[in-house]
């Protein structure tokens, strides 16, 4: 329990996943390096600093922690730092676990977002932090079947959706008809002709059931 609230952490000593930490080469004028970590899920990858530094004698290169009663110049215990990183490590495990049952393809915002919040002093629940952003789609079902073409592969609509965090933006939801029948969320944009001024030569375009299925 930290200030009143229950969080359910990473409890691995290591952190073994797709988030990494790391000391940067640079030091500070208190001879500590800034923690750093770097995020690569799905084909995106977003970097940061934790909000703290520590001497390089007191980081442990092999568990990617800081050692025990160490305490860098701002009084950040190991015991404080190590909570940021095992908060940070849940919360992107969540999301991972999470997005690859959905079929949901995880962007840079959201990423930039998740860790955000993840290291806000307000602190939240990981699993709530997960929910915002996996959940962050609203969506409304629709009786008639409709069906898009791109690039020579056929999708049926899903549902209209939009990102949790203002100016995320609104998106289609997709599913591939055949082969791996992947979904995917396509930005509005992505259906005109006309994109930022320019012509589009691969629009998402509008068929009919015939058209995909033959009859």
């Amino acid at each position: 329990m930290r200030n009143g609230i229950i969080l359910y952490l990473c409890t691995q000593n290591a952190i073994d996943m797709s988030v990494s930490f790391t000391l940067e080469k640079r030091t500070n004028l208190h001879n500590e390096c800034p923690i750093r970590l770097s995020w690569s899920f799905m084909g995106e990858r977003y970097q940061s600093t934790l909000g703290a530094s520590i001497k390089k004698e007191d980081w442990d290169e092999e568990r990617r922690l800081v050692k025990a009663n160490a305490q860098n110049h701002c009084g950040q215990t190991a015991e404080d730092i190590n909570f940021l990183i095992k908060r940070v490590s849940t919360v992107v495990m969540g999301i991972e676990q999470d997005c690859v049952g959905s079929e949901f393809i995880v962007g840079k915002d959201m990423m930039k977002q998740a860790i955000s919040d993840a290291l806000a002093k307000d602190i939240a629940r990981p699993e709530d932090i997960v929910e915002r952003c996996v959940n962050g789609i609203t969506s409304e079902s629709e009786p008639t079947p409709r069906y898009y073409k791109n690039a020579g592969k056929y999708y049926q609509f899903i549902c209209d959706a939009v990102h949790i965090y203002p100016n995320g933006g609104s998106f289609k939801i997709l599913q591939e008809l055949f082969g791996i029948r992947r979904r995917i969320a396509v930005p509005l944009d992505r259906f005109t002709q006309v994109r930022d001024g320019i012509m589009s030569s691969t629009p998402f375009a509008e068929v009919d059931k015939k058209e995909v299925f033959g009859r």
